[in-house]
């Protein structure tokens, strides 16, 4: 018994030689087409993935920064209308204080007409009372005009000698 048979064994390696040329003519080199290709096709994926993703980190960068200037300008405005609030607030209180003074300097005029009102209305008073008195006194009655006079003299005699007590 041969163990090894040349003549099949050289059938066979020329047979997988044949098989071999064969696949590599017509099929070994469409797979490795077809693998070059989906390889291209991936790795161009790959870089669009990659493009794409550069551009949402831009897109995601610039929209940080938009959304810090809404919150700045947001805080801009705020600070603004506070400050426009103040300056009103304090537009109204020197007004209100303009109007107190006003009031008070036209409170003061109004007393001090009044009190001249009253000092003359008591004068007139005080000479009528004089002049009847007078006259119950004398019974006799001068001329109204003379003890008029003649009381108001008298009266500012008495005003007089009041001012410069209270100043003395």
């Amino acid at each position: 018994m041969k163990l090894i048979d040349f003549q099949l064994l050289v059938t066979h390696v020329i047979a997988f030689l044949i098989v071999l040329w064969l696949l590599r003519r017509y099929a070994w080199a469409p797979v490795l087409k077809l693998l070059d290709e989906r390889r291209a096709k991936i790795q161009g994926e790959f870089d669009a993935a990659a493009t794409r993703r550069s551009e949402a980190e831009v897109l995601h960068q610039q929209y940080a920064d938009h959304l810090t200037r809404i919150e700045d300008e947001a805080r801009e405005r705020m600070r603004s209308a506070v400050a426009e609030a103040n300056a009103a607030a304090a537009r109204i209180r020197e007004r209100a204080q303009q109007e107190r003074a006003q009031r008070l300097e036209r409170a003061t005029e109004e007393v001090r007409l009044l009190e001249d009102a009253a000092r003359e209305t008591l004068r007139r008073r005080t000479v009528d009372l004089a002049v009847q008195a007078a006259e119950k006194a004398i019974r006799e009655r001068m001329d109204d005009a003379k003890h008029r006079e003649l009381i108001e003299r008298f009266i500012a005699d008495l005003e007089s000698a009041d001012r410069r007590e209270a100043t003395g």
